[in-house]
C-alpha cells in the first residue's frame, strides 16, 4: 500500500540533515475573552488572560524538521534584543544547531504580535515588528559564509523565504549553484521580492496567490492553473513546482510530466497559519531521504491538514503522522 511506503520513508528522517536559510521569526500570542465595547472608540476591548510565543517563519520550518525527526543547522540574522534571544534559546531547546545564526546589533528581529479573542479563537488584530531598510552588507557576507560552510555536511537545503532580506540575490545564486554542482536536493518557499531570483532548485512552493503572481497568470481554473505551473517550471528551471491551493489540495508539475492533482481530505481547518511551513519541512525531509515526488506532495498534503488542528504556527510531531498514516491503512 501507499501508506506503507510513506512510513519507511518517514523513518528514514531521523538519518537526514538539512540546512534551512531564511527569515526567522517570532510569533506572539495574547490571548483573552472580549465582552464588551470600548467607551473610547468603536472597538473591542480584550481582557488578557495569558499570553505565549512561538517559532516562526523559517524558525518554524525548523521546529517542524526537528520534530519530524530531522537535524537542522540554521542560517538567519536576529537582534541583540529581546526577541533574538527567545528565539535562538527556542531553536536550541528544540535541537537546532544555531551556530550558523548571526546577531546583528543593527537589525531588529522580526516579531508578529496576534491578539486572540475568546471563545471563537478570533484573531482581532496582528502587530509586526521588524526590520526597516536592508540588512547590513557585511551581515549578508557572513550568512553566504555559513552557506558554504554548512552545505558540506548537510543533505539537502531549505530556503524559507518571508520577503524580509535575508535571502538575498548573491544568496540564492551561491544557492543555485551549490545545487547544481552538487546535486543537492534544495526546496524553495518563494516571496514576491525574489520571484525573478529562484534558480535549479528540486522543488519550490507557491501557494496558489503566490503562482498567479509570480507566472503573471490568474488563476481562476484549471487551465489556467496549468498555464501558470507550466511557466513557472520554466521561468525558475526547477525540477517541479509544487502549487499548494488551500482546501483544493496541491498540484504538482514536472517538466515531461502530466500535472498531478492532490485533493485534500475533508476536515474541519481551525487555523491554518504556518501550513506553508510544515509542507516545506515535510517536502525537503522526504526528497532528500529518496522519495519520489508523488510520495512527498502525498505526505506534506497529509502534514498540512495536521497544522489546521489548532490555533497559530505549530510544529507537527512525528508520532502525529504516523499515527495518521497508520489509520489510512485500514
Amino acid at each position: 500500500m501507499v501508506t506503507t511506503g510513506l512510513l519507511k520513508i518517514l523513518e528514514k528522517f531521523s538519518r537526514t540533515r538539512l540546512l534551512v536559510i531564511g527569515d526567522l521569526m517570532l510569533d506572539r500570542f495574547i490571548w483573552g475573552d472580549v465582552e464588551r465595547i470600548s467607551p473610547e472608540a468603536p472597538v473591542p476591548v480584550l481582557r488578557v488572560s495569558s499570553e505565549s510565543f512561538r517559532l516562526g517563519g523559517a524558525a518554524n520550518v525548523m521546529h517542524n524538521i526537528r520534530t519530524l525527526g530531522g537535524e537542522v543547522d540554521a542560517c538567519g540574522v536576529i537582534g541583540r534584543d529581546d526577541a533574538g534571544k527567545k528565539i535562538s534559546r527556542a531553536l536550541r531547546r528544540v535541537g537546532v544547531a544555531a551556530g550558523g545564526i548571526i546577531v546583528d546589533g543593527q537589525y531588529q528581529t522580526i516579531q508578529k504580535t496576534r491578539i486572540i479573542a475568546s471563545p471563537r479563537h478570533q484573531q482581532i488584530v496582528r502587530l509586526d515588528r521588524e526590520n526597516h531598510g536592508r540588512i547590513r552588507d557585511a551581515t549578508l557576507t557572513r550568512l553566504r559564509a555559513v552557506v558554504r560552510k554548512s552545505a558540506s555536511r548537510c543533505d539537502g537545503i531549505v530556503i524559507s523565504d518571508y520577503g524580509k532580506g535575508v535571502v538575498h540575490e548573491q544568496l540564492l545564486a551561491a544557492v543555485a549553484d551549490l545545487a547544481l554542482k552538487k546535486r543537492m536536493v534544495c526546496v524553495v518557499d518563494p516571496k514576491k521580492e525574489n520571484y525573478g531570483r529562484y534558480r535549479h532548485a528540486s522543488l519550490v512552493t507557491p501557494n496558489k496567490s503566490e503562482a498567479s503572481e509570480a507566472a503573471g497568470i490568474a488563476i481562476c481554473d484549471d487551465r489556467s492553473l496549468c498555464a501558470a505551473g507550466s511557466k513557472l517550471l520554466r521561468m525558475w528551471r526547477a525540477q517541479a513546482v509544487m502549487i499548494t491551493r488551500g482546501p483544493e489540495g496541491m498540484s504538482l508539475f514536472r517538466a515531461r510530466n502530466s500535472v498531478r492533482h492532490f485533493p485534500t481530505d475533508p476536515r474541519d481547518m481551525f487555523d491554518v497559519t504556518g501550513a506553508g511551513d510544515t509542507v516545506v519541512a515535510i517536502c525537503a525531509l522526504a526528497l532528500a531521504c529518496g522519495a519520489s515526488y508523488e510520495e512527498t506532495a502525498t505526505m506534506a498534503n497529509l502534514a498540512a491538514g495536521l497544522v489546521g488542528d489548532e490555533v497559530g504556527t505549530v510544529a507537527v510531531p512525528r508520532q502525529k503522522l504516523i499515527h495518521l498514516l497508520k489509520e489510512k491503512q485500514r
